[in-house]
């Protein structure tokens, strides 16, 4: 099963995996992959056997590819919505029934797979479902073929729920380095995403954490990776006491820990957001360029509230927004806010009973 892209991408594929999983025990499963975070979120992971991970773009990766895939002789080859363009390598590298979306919309746009005859099973791409849903489809169809029935527990919940004892450790010992203790409420931040058209205006995040501070009086930590540890250091000096990062010290599955301690956690759609919601934190996600409609999560353990404002020419693929006034911009603070506030207290309510 291929899935080449990041954090947020492959916690959506995670329902597809683990129903294929639950309805085939026994099969060797490889999951083929490439982002570092992708690969990061699948260490681990109960519903595969190995990983076939893509170093490079070259012509001798390509044939590296090729001649692994020879050696495993996979029986299907399942290809993710994300992936269109890998029917070729699945071809020459012998497997018998390759599964994919002859054609998908992405941004309003349809794109097409390379050699669309090669598919033995191809669905067509249903718009109004959820990326989930769409990854689900693949491997139903996969199970139809195989004359396997869709196993009565599969579902479209996001998980993420093999961390190891070492992530706990490293997420407590981060925790009380900030000095929060495992009775100390708190909330959950990441406010950068690394598509900045995605970002919410930073001074929305300081006037939000500020008003969470002075109502809830607990921390607020923010989460992020190296690279955007000096922006976070800034939205924490503007935030005030009581607004902590750990930015760029955390693995991925110890930041998933973090966020499972959280009363709740806030941020643009990415990531973070999605691994919240994957480990069962109430999330409040600011939706702005991204195909809304395609990326919300149809099943959550956790309440999740998606804030979203249609604009004409969402959904785009801009890294910085061309236009006066953001979409992100034309979500206030005080939406947020009273999201945020539903979610803490409700989760403070469960907590205390």
């Amino acid at each position: 099963m291929t899935r080449l892209q990041n954090i947020g991408d492959v916690l959506t594929f995670i329902p597809a995996l683990r129903t294929l999983r639950q309805a085939l025990p026994d099969a060797h499963i490889t999951f083929l992959g490439k982002h570092a975070g992708g690969l990061e979120i699948m260490r681990g992971c109960p519903y595969i056997n190995d990983k076939l991970v893509v170093r490079k773009r070259s012509l001798r990766e390509k044939v590296r590819l090729v001649m692994d895939l020879r050696r495993r002789r996979p029986d299907y080859f399942i290809i993710s919505p994300q992936d269109l363009g890998r029917a070729p390598l699945a071809w020459l590298g012998g497997a018998r029934t390759i599964a994919g979306y002859p054609r998908f919309c992405n941004y309003g746009r349809w794109q097409h797979e390379k050699l669309p005859f090669l598919l033995g099973i191809a669905p067509k791409h249903d718009t109004t479902r959820t990326e989930v849903e769409n990854c689900l489809r693949l491997v139903q169809d996969v199970l139809d073929h195989l004359q396997v029935p869709l196993p009565p527990q599969a579902s479209m919940m996001l998980e993420y729920s093999w961390h190891t004892a070492e992530d706990q450790q490293q997420a407590v010992a981060a925790l009380r380095a900030l000095g929060i203790g495992p009775a100390t409420p708190f909330v959950a931040a990441a406010p950068v995403s690394k598509r900045p058209a995605k970002n919410w205006p930073p001074a929305r995040f300081v006037e939000l954490f500020q008003k969470m501070r002075q109502t809830w009086q607990c921390p607020v930590v923010l989460l992020g990776g190296r690279a955007e540890r000096i922006r976070l250091d800034e939205l924490c000096r503007a935030a005030g006491p009581g607004c902590v990062t750990c930015a760029g010290e955390l693995s991925l599955a110890a930041s998933a820990v973090v966020l499972q301690s959280a009363r709740v956690f806030v941020g643009p759609d990415s990531g973070p957001a999605f691994l919240a919601s994957a480990v069962g934190t109430p999330v409040v996600a600011l939706y702005g360029p991204a195909d809304f409609y395609r990326w919300r999560p149809p099943a959550t353990a956790a309440p999740r509230v998606n804030i979203f404002h249609p604009a004409p020419c969402t959904p785009c693929r801009h890294q910085v927004c061309p236009l006066p006034t953001p979409c992100m911009a034309h979500i206030s603070v005080e939406e947020v806010w009273q999201a945020c506030n539903t979610l803490f207290e409700n989760r403070k309510l469960k907590t205390e009973n």
